[in-house]
């Protein structure tokens, strides 16, 4: 992997902002990929907008597993659709721009992918979104047996 400067992300940054958010996502981000990899699922806003690539993986904490299935939520920014963690246990989609994110990852489906998992609340901001060269990375602690 190529690492840019500073100054080179910029540049880039200025280039794809200048393309327009949406003419540059049909081009890369346009189709979904089934497979769990990371494509963004959807298209974003029009250029009017700021927009960030939420990207990461999600998983277990004891096995560092992946976790398929797990819904993502983010307050105050998903309302209507909430996208889920493909095979390998990654998501891609993305946000309107916000100084903060409170992120919810919630098992929905129980025992079916690995084992049933305690939901999760992250608190983010602007800035961690921003590094898109690193996905994050979440690590759910599965539920405990009684």
């Amino acid at each position: 992997m190529i690492k840019l400067s500073e100054k080179s992300r910029r540049v880039l940054r200025a280039i794809y902002r200048g393309l327009g958010v949406t003419a540059v996502s049909v081009l890369f981000y346009g189709c979904p990929d089934n497979g769990g990899g990371w494509a963004a699922y959807g298209m974003p806003p029009g250029p009017e907008y700021q927009q960030i690539l939420f990207h990461g993986l999600v998983r277990c904490k004891d096995t560092k597993d992946p976790i398929r299935g797990i819904v993502i939520y983010i307050d105050d920014v998903t309302t209507y659709y909430h996208p889920t963690t493909g095979t390998l246990g990654t998501f891609s989609f993305y946000v309107l721009e916000k100084d903060n994110y409170t992120v919810i990852l919630t098992d929905v489906d129980g025992e079916a992918n690995g084992g049933s998992f305690k939901q999760l609340r992250v608190n983010l901001t602007k800035e961690q979104l921003e590094d898109t060269e690193t996905p994050l990375i979440f690590e759910m602690e599965k539920e405990t047996e009684e």
